[in-house]
This record gives C-alpha cells, structure tokens and sequence, in this order.
C-alpha cells in the first residue's frame, strides 16, 4: 500500500507500508508526473518503514517507468529513504553512485522530519 503524504510541491511524499502492487505504483507514478509538470527538478521522500516487500507487476512498472526516465535522472534532485532496516539502507545510498546528479540518503525512522526537510532543499541544475 502507498499513501501520499502532505509536502511542498516540488517534493514526492510517500509512506510504502506492507506489500506494493501495480496500482499503488500508479498512482506513485502519476503523483510524481505531476510534480514534474510543475517543477524542472523534485525531490522524493519515502518512508519504507513499513514496507515489506512488491509484487512483480508493480516490479515490471517500475522498470518500465525508470526506463522512460533515461536521460532525465537529473530532474531528481534528492531521495530521503526512512527504513528501519539496514539491508534497505545501504542499497538505497548505493544506487545513489548510479545518479551522478541524484543524492540519495537513508534516514532512521526518529528523523523523518529531518528526511522530508532535506528532500525540500532541491538544488538547481547547474549549481551543486
């Protein structure tokens, strides 16, 4: 299950709780397409601290969309994951070396305000 959580326009906020199908990536990808719209660059907060695990359409779905995304990356500015989980943790912030334009990084769950703040602060292209 996914539920959209309140931010700021330029910022994707989820909560991942239990397992994740098809439509729940949906209507993810269609809140993100969204905020794209309105924002050359977004940042993503997702709190995966209830996750437990995706199916394989809601897999393929997201393939798919991460392919159609090849050579935008750089719209995504940063991605703050809360997990309680350390396996969760340490692959997030190593698929952050694959997006030389994305930060990505693992919060604990006591510093979820501090994830969504960080996810905020998207820095311009051309300025990092």
């Amino acid at each position: 299950m996914i539920d959209l959580l309140p931010s700021p326009s330029h910022v994707g906020a989820y909560r991942f709780s239990g397992t994740l199908d098809g439509a729940d990536y949906d209507r993810c990808i269609a809140d993100l397409e969204s905020r794209l719209r309105l924002h050359e660059r977004i940042g993503i907060y997702c709190d995966m601290t209830g996750f437990t695990g995706i199916t394989p359409e809601a897999m393929a779905k997201d393939l798919r969309y991460s392919l159609s995304k090849f050579g935008e990356y750089r719209r995504f500015a940063r991605g703050a994951i809360v997990t309680d989980k350390e396996w969760l943790a340490r692959i997030s912030e190593f698929a952050g070396h694959f997006f030389p334009n994305t930060e990505i990084r693992a919060f604990e769950p006591a510093e979820h305000d501090a994830a969504l703040e960080w996810a905020a602060q998207v820095v311009p292209l051309g300025t990092r």
